[in-house]
């Protein structure tokens, strides 16, 4: 899991990026930006939906919106699939 922050303060467009501690480069964390830790997520879209519920609008930051984090495997399903009962 990856640790996600929203800056505080919206970009020129109106929104509020969201920052992967991981991924996002040291310029998007400067000293004197104000960066509200959100948590840790497995994906950035739960992050920014979560970005979203105290700043609107909130989305990926522009230094990673082409990149795509790679998982080893993918996750197990939450429910098991149901069929239904054949007549």
């Amino acid at each position: 899991m990856a640790s996600y922050f929203v800056a505080c303060d919206a970009q020129s467009d109106g929104a509020h990026a969201v920052h992967d501690r991981n991924l996002c480069p040291p310029s998007c964390f400067p000293p004197d930006a104000t960066n509200e830790y959100l948590g840790e997520f497995t994906e950035m879209a739960q992050a920014v939906a979560v970005a979203r519920l105290r700043f609107r609008p909130a989305r990926r930051c522009r230094e990673t919106q082409g990149t795509v984090a790679l998982r080893s495997k993918a996750p197990p399903p939450l429910l098991p699939a149901l069929t239904p009962p054949r007549p």
